[in-house]
């Protein structure tokens, strides 16, 4: 091989080891953010979408274990309603920092997770093997979803003790850190 020939083959080559090189940094250089929601599984119709000072949709809505919970014996306490569902991974992983934030606010706030659309088997089974130190309420319809304008999980809907919107968080909260300025927005003044 004549030595201009043998240079073209290097360059060829140390072109394509950066290229590779490249492609295989891509994430470190230029990082792609993860989904921060899911879609959810089954088309939900869903109403216009809530805004902060809104009074919250009522509802009433059975727990795992089967005691039913309505949003008007909430009142006078704020409420956390975390909408996820068992096959959303963003979900599984913030549900740590809401059991934190259970723990650090006690009966002070009321806070419930959300299955959305699943079978009550299914959740049940799934709560069997993730103990959750605070209830989880069964939309198996989506209807409540519906209501409160949920297109993708988790979002998280904060609502006041006087029945009203705190606040709207759709995506994962990376822990519980984060959550906590949307409880003290819930609980207002008396909550800081």
């Amino acid at each position: 091989m004549n030595q201009r020939l043998r240079r073209w083959v290097n360059i060829a080559i140390l072109g394509a080891a950066a290229l590779a090189v490249a492609w295989i940094l891509k994430p470190v250089w230029m990082p792609t953010a993860p989904p921060r929601a899911s879609a959810l599984p089954h088309a939900v119709s869903v109403t216009a979408p809530l805004s902060v000072g809104q009074p919250a949709p009522a509802f009433a809505l059975e727990t795992a274990e089967g005691t039913t919970v309505s949003l008007a014996a909430l009142r006078g306490r704020p409420v956390i309603l975390n909408f996820w569902a068992t096959w959303c991974p963003w979900c599984k992983q913030e549900l740590p920092a809401f059991e934190s934030v259970k723990r650090r606010y006690g009966s002070r706030i009321a806070l419930y997770g959300v299955d959305i659309q699943e079978s009550p088997s299914t959740v049940r089974a799934w709560l069997r093997h993730h103990r959750l130190d605070y209830p989880v309420l069964l939309d198996t319809t989506g209807g409540v979803a519906a209501a409160y304008a949920v297109e993708a999980v988790p979002t998280t809907v904060f609502i006041g003790p006087d029945g009203r919107i705190a606040a709207i968080h759709t995506g994962a909260f990376s822990g519980a850190s984060a959550i906590l300025p949307y409880v003290r927005e819930a609980m207002g003044a008396g909550g800081r």
